[in-house]
């Protein structure tokens, strides 16, 4: 679990005592940090609080006052309960509190794996593939909740941003990925200006933001939601499929394993390009190759095996 400096331990104390005075309970049996945020560190953090009564999830973000990151957040979660109130399976998280000063709310906590602790560390490969067509049949609810408008597909901040990370690689990777880059800058013009579908977006939908409860997909998260192309919510999921094993037949144009992939779509029914989102996830998966190959980035142990598994589907789905 992450440390918290003497100042997060103030501040956060100060935090939980003033949940718990609005929940009229003083019973704190527990609390730990379960999350601080890479891109941020200095400023989020996830406590998990236990009480008695119940245990709770407290989303710190000390700069959310100036943002309103936090607020806005807290409204978007409200509206998709109710939202979802009459759905049997699919829901996102319960907001309990939001602070007066806006800096931290308050969530149940749900003592539930993630879609990612499933598809990183089962062994059942048919367990796997259900973590998938949950995953398609909660994001397709999120996408109804309002109608889909046209909008010209724009691969552009792709390609540049492909082109910069490739800059900062070393020579052996920018060598033997260069034909890669190629087919992807090619398809990229093909592609340009096609229609596809922008839609009401998770935003930031990779598989620690969906859990699997029994019976319900639950999903939590939603500073970034906002409306975007349908497909980038799909391939912020399916690229953790990177973490399955498979032979060069079982990957699909995309770089994703067939089965997986066939699952998600099983109850994703929102009209996409398919050839975009083919595109799309073959651009995620490059950048994140490339950015862990960058000179001044040192891997750690896990960022190592998903460079390695990175390399292998890349290697699969370009030949």
């Amino acid at each position: 679990m992450p440390d918290l400096t003497e100042s997060e331990r103030q501040f956060t104390s100060d935090c939980v005592a003033e949940f718990l005075s609005y929940a009229n309970t003083d019973a704190t049996e527990q609390v730990e940090c379960i999350y601080r945020s890479h891109a941020f560190p200095n400023s989020r953090l996830v406590l998990k609080v236990q009480t008695k009564p119940a245990t709770y999830a407290l989303k710190i973000d000390t700069e959310a006052p100036d943002t309103g990151r936090l607020r806005d957040e807290f409204d978007l979660l409200t509206k998709l309960n109710i939202h979802f109130e009459d759905n049997p399976t699919t829901q996102v998280i319960r907001p309990v509190y939001l602070s007066d000063t806006n800096s931290f709310f308050v969530t149940e906590f749900i003592d539930r794996p993630t879609a990612v602790d499933l598809i990183y560390n089962s062994t059942d490969d048919d367990q796997v593939a259900q973590v998938f067509r949950r995953a398609g049949s909660w994001l397709n609810d999120l996408h109804s909740r309002q109608l889909p408008v046209s909008y010209a597909f724009r691969p552009k901040w792709m390609t540049d941003s492909i082109s910069d990370l490739l800059d900062a690689v070393p020579y052996e990777i920018s060598d033997q990925s260069r034909r890669w880059v190629n087919i992807m800058f090619a398809e990229a013009a093909r592609l340009k200006g096609i229609e596809d579908i922008r839609v009401f977006s998770h935003g930031d939908f990779h598989g620690q933001n969906l859990i699997i409860g029994q019976g319900k997909t639950i999903g939590l998260d939603f500073t970034e939601a906002r409306e975007k192309l349908a497909v980038y919510d799909i391939v912020d999921f399916l690229k953790a499929d990177i973490f399955r094993g498979g032979e060069a037949s079982d990957v699909d144009r995309s770089g994703i394993l067939k089965r997986n992939k066939d699952m998600f779509f099983r109850r994703y029914k929102h009209p996409i390009n398919t050839e975009i989102l083919d595109f799309c996830i073959r651009g995620r998966l490059l950048k994140d190759w490339f950015f862990l190959h960058q000179r001044r980035h040192d891997c750690s142990e896990f960022e190592e095996h998903k460079r390695e598994r990175l390399g292998i589907r890349l290697r699969q789905v370009f030949g």
